[in-house]
């Protein structure tokens, strides 16, 4: 019986997310337990294991495509032993490896987390919260409310990307309560008195072998609401509610309806169907990405969308690198020396290489590059309309028999002329 001390440690005097029911319900156990009638041996957990495409064995079901199924059902405890068999819990650490197990295998493209359980122990709760949100960044992680989640359960659920349940199934209770156990009564009928010797006042406070008085109930109080609004932290960021939309459930449980018009649940579904969703949803996206980031039609160099997404952002920054690298060649040209105002005009306004722009500067006269305010009944043309004047200049095979000197050179003239 080496186990219940653990157990009763982690079910007593020690803030749950349970629902109330299932507290009595493990409360009655242990009494059987610590009366003998029920049998101290070991245990494995009830799960099912899958054959894999390869015919190896997997610790969790698979279904559709690539969709491991793990359960997480009955009351929740931080770790785990022989007792999670015997009274039908689950514990975090069996959860996470499980998860954990799934994101390395190669035939996993989802998670299916498949819950029917009152809730359980905060110890180790916002841990497997955590991990989960973590590792639904690399495969998506869902949760079928197989027909409850409450409580601690809850808080799982709320850390997946979605949330789906039968019609007859419930969740919420987003709560914290905890126990105190005077057993002082007991004592005394069987003719014990127990009589701790502590340093520190409050050593031996919230002992099952004395009432518990005002102020260990205070901080006991104190303790349950710190804890209850991390609860509801958690649950109003994974579900992107109000907090105070939490708040208002009371610990309350809803039905699916009221599930998903609050937003507590994302639809109703039977358990089929939402492994086909979520085949569908983990179904690599391809999309195919050029070098300018725009989308094309050709099988040839696709990636996921993920991909396409850090390519855009590095093609958006090598563009912009490009573009500095452009500016800062023409505006350092030896031909802008004595030009500075046609180079910056001609950096900051066109796309024109450097070595484009350097033929240019060429043939302009150094002592046009002065700018000088144009007087207001000069009637000369200000810089865009002498540029729209410019036309487009021929250039390529058929563009004509004018070098790209003399181009070069009436295009400076009609630049200078217009007050560069």
């Amino acid at each position: 019986m080496k186990t219940l001390p653990h157990l009763i440690g982690q079910l007593y005097n020690t803030p749950l997310m349970l629902t109330l029911d299932k507290a009595e319900e493990l409360h009655m156990a242990m009494n059987l337990a610590l009366s003998g009638g029920l049998p101290a041996k070991a245990m494995s957990d009830g799960f099912a294991p899958s054959a894999g495409p390869a015919g190896e064995r997997k610790p969790y079901a698979m279904a559709g495509n690539g969709v491991a199924i793990i359960p997480v059902m009955g009351p929740l405890l931080q770790r785990g032993g022989w007792m999670d068999a015997l009274c039908g819990m689950s514990s975090y650490d069996r959860v996470a490896a499980l998860v954990d197990s799934a994101m390395r295998d190669r035939d996993v493209n989802a998670v299916l987390l498949e819950v029917d359980s009152p809730g359980g122990s905060v110890a180790g709760l916002f841990t497997l919260t955590s991990r989960l949100k973590a590792m639904g960044e690399q495969k998506p992680i869902w949760t079928y409310a197989n027909e409850g989640a409450f409580s601690a359960a809850y808080a799982i659920a709320a850390a997946t990307q979605k949330i789906y349940l039968p019609s007859t199934a419930m969740v919420g209770s987003v709560g914290v309560i905890a126990m105190h156990v005077d057993q002082s009564q007991r004592d005394k009928a069987q003719g014990l008195s127990y009589t701790p010797i502590f340093a520190g006042d409050k050593k031996a406070a919230g002992n099952s072998h004395t009432p518990l008085d005002d102020a260990t109930r205070a901080d006991m109080q104190r303790e349950v609401g710190r804890l209850y609004g991390m609860f509801v932290d958690h649950v109003a960021e994974g579900r992107q509610l109000d907090r105070q939309a939490v708040i208002d459930t009371q610990a309350g449980l809803l039905n699916a309806d009221d599930a998903v018009a609050s937003r507590f649940a994302d639809g109703i579904a039977s358990i089929e169907d939402t492994v086909q969703m979520l085949s569908d949803a983990a179904k690599p996206q391809s999309v195919v990405f050029n070098l300018k980031g725009n989308s094309m039609s050709q099988p040839e160099n696709t990636i996921t969308a993920a991909q396409a997404a850090i390519a855009e952002q590095a093609a958006a920054a090598s563009a912009k690198s490009a573009e500095r690298t452009r500016i800062s060649a023409i505006l350092d040209l030896p031909q802008a020396q004595g030009r500075e105002a046609l180079a910056r005009k001609l950096a900051m306004t066109t796309d024109m290489p450097a070595d484009a722009v350097a033929g240019l500067l060429e043939v302009a006269p150094a002592a046009a590059v002065t700018p000088t305010t144009p007087a207001a009944n000069s009637g000369k043309p200000d810089f865009a309309a002498a540029m729209a004047e410019l036309g487009n200049p021929a250039v390529g095979a058929g563009g004509g028999d004018a070098s790209g000197a003399t181009t070069a050179e009436a295009m400076a003239k009609q630049i200078l002329t217009a007050g560069v």
